[in-house]
């Protein structure tokens, strides 16, 4: 806090002042009191009081039994506290040199300085605008191994129109007769797709390509004979290559095994964070899509100023031509852009 003691009250009183008045904050009346409360308490010498029942108590309402032990509500509410900030700095606040910020395992707020950048606004009102990014003026355009894909050669440059929305499909196929194995990990497999965003999966029995042939991924479930090892064998369907290979080894095991082994397949290559979303980043297959929903769960995950701008960015790329008029952190509020207007 020796840095906070050379920062003028007057300063941070201003700077606290004009994030309560931001559009930022506008909506979130409970956030604001948090906010207020812990900088005013910091500046009249009073920190060490900035601990999770007082400020239950002293903003949220809660009476005497409140236990921040067993309510997680200021845990969690100190989480969006810290989200709106950052959101706040990255856009309306983006030319302030004194910032307010609450950092994580404490409520007691420091205070940084930071040299003026001056970015371009259009208006006084545009600081709820992003700005478009000048690629966008442009056609995306992907480039495939047409040796090793032919029928990707004739498909023709992908436009936003054509490939804005498009994910991975993953299309299941049992090798041979199997056992109950295959059968078991490929149910699994189905009931996980319902939790899983980013992900499209083929109906049961289909052998049709998806209406993005270079997202199409072939999941192959070879179990043999009830003594053979249960293989899992992920490939993209235009080029042949492979993305993943796993096995369980024969054994005494039951569905539930069956199902963690499916679990676990599921978590290394179908997540946004996986193998999947991996190969296409790397080979430049990803759709707009696609990269907006890597984009916003990397700063769910760090909550950091540059996740976020570059978060923002991939969303007006999603929404381009029109504008988001908030910046959205829930995943399936992201899919659902794609079908509808707003």
């Amino acid at each position: 806090m020796s840095d906070v003691r050379r920062i003028e009250g007057d300063r941070v009183r201003l700077a606290l002042a004009r994030i309560l008045e931001s559009q930022t904050f506008a909506r979130s009346e409970r956030l604001r009191a948090f906010l207020k409360f812990v900088v005013e308490m910091e500046q009249l010498g009073l920190a060490s009081q900035l601990k999770g029942y007082t400020i239950g108590v002293d903003v949220f309402s809660r009476d005497g039994s409140f236990d921040p032990g067993v309510d997680p509500l200021v845990r969690v509410q100190a989480g969006k506290l810290r989200r709106l900030i950052n959101m706040y700095y990255a856009d309306e606040g983006r030319n302030e040199t004194l910032r307010i910020r609450i950092p994580l395992g404490s409520y007691v707020p420091v205070y940084e300085t930071v040299s003026a950048v001056r970015r371009p606004a259009d208006s006084a009102g545009a600081a709820r605008t992003w700005t478009k990014p000048a690629a966008l003026a442009e056609p995306i355009h992907l480039e495939f191994d047409t040796q090793s894909a032919p029928e990707l050669a004739t498909s023709g440059a992908y436009g936003p129109d054509k490939d804005l929305n498009g994910l991975p499909r993953i299309q299941i196929e049992r090798a041979g007769e199997g056992d109950w194995r295959a059968r078991i990990f490929e149910n699994a497999i189905r009931l996980a797709f319902e939790q899983l965003p980013g992900f499209t999966i083929a109906p049961a029995q289909s052998k049709g390509r998806g209406s993005n042939p270079h997202l199409d991924f072939h999941l192959t479930v070879d179990a043999g004979n009830t003594g053979r090892p249960l293989g899992a064998t992920l490939m993209h369907a235009a080029t042949g290559q492979l993305v993943f290979h796993r096995t369980r080894p024969a054994g005494t095991e039951g569905s539930r095994h069956i199902a963690g082994f499916a679990h676990q397949f599921i978590a290394e290559t179908m997540t946004l964070n996986g193998e999947v979303y991996a190969f296409c980043r790397c080979r430049g297959l990803s759709s707009v899509l696609m990269d907006c929903l890597e984009a916003t769960y990397l700063y769910k995950l760090e909550n950091s100023h540059d996740a976020y701008l570059e978060a923002s960015r991939h969303q007006q790329r999603l929404a381009h031509p029109r504008r988001l008029p908030v910046f959205i952190t829930d995943l399936s509020d992201l899919l659902a852009l794609t079908t509808r207007a707003f």
